[in-house]
């Protein structure tokens, strides 16, 4: 069953690159460069699985995160950053982030990341 990945990232080609690598395991893509943008997509559409990248202009990682949690949605997310070890500290502020991906990645690793965040999400269900 084809699950739903929101990917929010400000640089294009990550954005394409992930498009394509989750596309290729048979899921929705949607795609968007900034915080703003994700929240928006979300009130329309919730993601079964929400990839964000930790820096963005104006409405960074951290602050999408604390609005989903304010608005009590628990969308399973990794967090993408070039700043790994900064970004997962925040780990323990939200009980719906699974795992911090360090940048640049390792594409055979962001599939097996994506594949069991979404097998273990609809465990949940």
């Amino acid at each position: 069953m084809s699950k739903r990945v929101l990917i929010v990232d400000d640089q294009p080609g990550i954005r394409i690159l992930l498009e394509e690598v989750i596309r290729e395991e048979g899921h929705e893509v949607i795609s968007v460069c900034t915080g703003a943008k994700a929240l928006d997509q979300i009130k329309k559409q919730q993601p079964d699985l929400l990839l964000i990248d930790y820096k963005l202009p104006v409405l960074d990682g951290p602050a999408v995160l604390d609005e989903l949690k304010d608005q009590g949605l628990s969308i399973p997310t990794i967090m993408m950053s070039g700043l790994a070890e900064e970004a997962g500290a925040f780990r323990q502020d939200y009980d719906f982030l699974i795992d911090v991906l360090a940048k640049p990645f390792d594409i055979l690793k962001v599939r097996k990341m994506v594949n069991q965040a979404l097998k273990e999400g609809s465990n949940q269900v």
